[in-house]
């Protein structure tokens, strides 16, 4: 699947979840440990934002963006967070309609990588956290097939121990052969359904 074409219709689902999420709801709980509603949305937002600069070349706004992350994930939303969700979104489409070649290198606050493998990445655990949102604010969420075998293809080959062992992915959850493939990609990511 085409990276660019990946982003796109993950952000088709993201974006009306992130929409749908009522301020009230933002204190809940949600399946990612430690984050509350606003805390997974501030995450992804935030990543759209340092993706969207690396992809555009930005270096000065990336190492700003990094450099005042705040204690709370939450707290990258301030007032708005559909608001600030949508800016995000807006200098992440721009720099995405501006990859020419999805194999051209880019320069990421986790180092060189080919523009496709940046999006793959963001697209991938933008998918996982739309089924977070989903399940925390009560929002209907059908995963489609040809989406979970595109994210499941890439943590196959991006998580390794070392990331596991760092926290960034829990120990693999054995689920049974018969589980949807959705399920079949949490345990891999050492989640539950």
């Amino acid at each position: 699947m085409d990276p660019k074409d990946f982003f796109r219709e993950v952000s088709e689902l993201l974006t009306p979840l992130v929409e749908g999420t009522d301020p009230d709801q933002l204190p809940d709980d949600t399946p990612c440990e430690d984050f509350s509603v606003r805390d997974l949305i501030g995450h992804f937002t935030l990543g759209r934002f340092i993706f969207g600069a690396g992809l555009a070349g930005d270096h000065e706004r990336q190492q700003e963006l990094v450099s005042t992350i705040p204690a709370k994930m939450g707290d990258v939303l301030e007032d708005d967070h559909r608001e600030t969700y949508r800016r995000a979104t807006a200098s992440l489409d721009l720099a995405v309609e501006g990859v020419a070649d999805v194999t051209e290198s880019v320069s990421l606050v986790f180092g060189e990588m080919p523009a496709g493998y940046a999006l793959q990445m963001l697209s991938a655990d933008n998918y996982i956290h739309c089924w977070d949102l989903a399940c925390a604010t009560g929002q209907e969420f059908t995963p489609p097939p040809h989406l979970t075998e595109e994210a499941s293809t890439f943590f196959r080959s991006f998580i390794t121990d070392d990331f596991r062992a760092g926290g960034a992915f829990g120990p693999e959850i054995e689920v049974p052969a018969s589980a949807p493939s959705f399920e079949k990609m949490l345990g891999f990511c050492g989640r539950t359904a």
